[in-house]
């Protein structure tokens, strides 16, 4: 019998109508298909204070959570909502060698719906975590070659466009050799960045110290590998023809 034949038709109506939303641009993943996350429920979460590793009396100032991250959540937003300045995840990156539970149980490499089931896990979580942040906050997350696409287009349709602030590349291996099944050798993994508000900080004009009045009129120290912009400083760009001959660019 199929799981859709106990659907009343405006249900059936209900769920058709959903899919095109999805479907019309951006990530879609088989929400309908997969098991539903056990921790999606109605119970009240609570917390047990243990007096033996606490410090000095309440109210305190740092709090640390040993649980379940969707009930920690779940329980934060009821005390810190829109007060988190800065969340850092480091969420299972799915690589299919069991790294990855659901409801109890290991997904490997051979479980169709892997990506879809990691998707709904983390949708369900970064949701919560965007209710937690600072209208100025800031959240980072990290993840591998695995997931970095999905969960860059999940991220975006959580924060938003707007409020992506980057991805940071860091080198994640010392070994020599970390080839994966397509013959590459991935020494990096990912931190992927987003804000609630982007915008910049004011120029701070006293690191503008010199005066030069015949081109730029307001100069400053620069590191010899900083980025320039070319066209406030036309005058400065040479073209190398070779190793000891240059020809100013007048162009």
């Amino acid at each position: 019998m199929s799981k859709y034949s106990d659907l009343t038709k405006e249900q059936l109506i209900a769920l058709l109508e959903r899919r095109e939303r999805e479907a019309a641009y951006g990530l879609v993943w088989e929400r309908d298909e997969i098991e539903p996350d056990r921790h999606l429920n109605d119970d009240f979460v609570a917390l047990d204070l243990d007096k033996d590793l606490s410090q000095g009396d309440a109210p305190y100032q740092n709090l640390i959570i040993e649980g379940d991250n969707f009930d920690a959540l779940r329980y934060l937003r009821m005390t810190h909502s829109g007060k988190v300045k800065c969340i850092y995840i480091d969420p299972p990156y799915n690589t299919g060698n069991r790294d990855f539970v659901y409801n109890d149980r290991f997904f490997d490499n051979t479980n169709r719906f892997r990506h879809s089931t990691w998707l709904e896990f983390m949708y369900q979580r970064l949701m919560l975590a965007r209710e937690l942040l600072h209208p100025e906050g800031v959240i980072f997350v990290s993840i591998d070659d695995n997931e970095l696409f999905p969960l860059g287009l999940l991220m975006t349709r959580i924060f938003g466009e707007n409020s992506k602030l980057g991805v940071l590349v860091w080198r994640s291996r010392k070994s020599a050799d970390s080839r994966n099944k397509t013959g590459l050798s991935i020494d990096h993994e990912y931190i992927l960045a987003f804000g609630r508000r982007i915008q910049g900080e004011p120029v701070d004009l006293g690191k503008f110290s010199k005066q030069d009045n015949i081109s730029y009129p307001t100069l400053r120290k620069f590191p010899i590998l900083g980025t320039f912009f070319m066209e406030l400083f036309r005058e400065h760009v040479y073209t190398f023809h070779e190793p000891h001959h240059c020809q100013k660019n007048t162009a």
